[in-house]
């Protein structure tokens, strides 16, 4: 029994060292900073640790050590502070020692500290690319190597100052068919080169249709139409410029007036972008289609015209009968009314063709007559 007890108290416990990451690196952060820390878990006394001697390799584009740290780890009441070498590249060098007491705690060994000089979508995993070493007398053998990589992530920020910014609160358009140009500058707040889409809006298609755009200040790299109301400009930076949209809008209503409201905005595509874009803004279109009164004279007999792209009415003031005729330009009848005497009528011409056409208004012998391009 003696002989198995005394066996058994000369055998090694087998453990883990594992290098842990304490730190998210935030890329849009000014302090780009990573933390690691090797650990080999709970160390006892009886463990008899005194010294330490580990290498740790690292990606020399993605990370720079800088700093060792002890505060909060076993190495802060060492004889011998540890110290970090990184005469070789890509390796870091980590070593310290006490002369009299073990190292006791289930804190990390030591910590290390440095510089992140990659982007959002960089991993450094880091290796022991030599095994540790320990003092003779260290009861635990480091069978494992295990890591935790450095992860960075980009946490965007809110800016008021970049974004869209439409030239005016309203366009009016008269006339169905007709086009206005909406100009908006896109407001990027000294950023450069970055690739964006700015993205048109409108919220009710039966009043305007988004018929063409322009861009300048910018490299084009394509135009995605959603749909007649909904347009994406999609463009590179040159340099810090701030580019312009020309956007031309065609009415389509033919109401007398209808308005809607084209949303604008702005989204930053670049993979680790740190700017959420904040200044949005937006325009009032009008459409109008403008009444046009027409009296062949100004006895007791008028007839009054009034005509839009929707319909025409006549107006007699007497009691006369009342009719409308169109007619296309070489003359041909293409729509007409006529009835009982009223004081007015009217005749809708949503359905004919786009084209020149006379109109004439009758009241009794009395005629009224127009010239409409519909």
């Amino acid at each position: 029994m003696l002989a198995a007890v005394m066996a058994a108290s000369n055998l090694t416990a087998q453990d883990t060292l594992t290098l842990r990451s304490y730190r998210v690196v935030d890329v849009c952060s000014s302090e780009r900073r990573w933390l690691i820390a090797p650990t080999l878990g709970t160390i006892r006394s009886l463990d008899s640790l005194m010294s330490f001697d580990i290498t740790i390799g690292y990606d020399t584009a993605v990370t720079r050590p800088t700093d060792v740290l002890t505060e909060g780890t076993l190495s802060a009441n060492l004889d011998y502070k540890p110290t970090m070498s990184t005469v070789v590249p890509g390796e870091m060098r980590i070593a310290g020692f006490n002369i009299l007491t073990p190292m006791i705690g289930d804190k990390p060994l030591v910590a290390i500290a440095g510089e992140f000089r990659g982007t959002c979508t960089t991993l450094d995993s880091m290796s022991f690319t030599w095994p540790a070493s320990f003092n003779e007398e260290f009861k635990k053998v480091v069978t494992i190597y295990s890591t935790e990589p450095i992860i960075a992530v980009a946490n965007a920020r809110t800016r008021n100052d970049v974004g869209m910014d439409v030239e005016n609160d309203s366009v009016t358009i008269e006339g169905r068919d007709s086009v206005k140009t909406v100009v908006s500058q896109i407001q990027m707040g000294g950023l450069q080169n970055v690739e964006a889409s700015a993205t048109f809006r409108i919220l009710d298609t039966n009043v305007v249709h988004i018929a063409n755009l322009k861009l300048t200040s910018a490299e084009l790299q394509r135009i995605e139409m959603v749909d007649a109301g909904n347009v994406i400009v999609h463009f590179k930076q040159e340099g810090s410029s701030s580019p312009v949209v020309e956007m031309e809008v065609r009415s389509t209503s033919n109401l007398e007036i209808a308005q809607t409201v084209i949303q604008t905005s702005l989204e930053i595509n670049d993979t680790c972008g740190c700017v959420r874009p904040g200044k949005v803004d937006s325009i009032k279109v009008i459409s109008t289609n403008p009444m046009v009164y027409v009296s062949s004279s100004a006895d007791e007999n008028t007839a009054d015209l009034v005509v839009n792209d929707q319909y025409i009415r006549c107006q007699c003031y007497h009691g006369q009968t009342n009719a409308i005729n169109v007619y296309s330009i070489d003359g041909a009848l293409v729509s007409s009314t006529g009835g009982p005497s009223k004081s007015e009528t009217f005749l809708s011409i949503e359905g004919l063709p786009h084209g020149a056409y006379v109109i004439v208004g009758h009241c009794g012998l009395k005629k009224s007559v127009i010239l409409k391009m519909k």
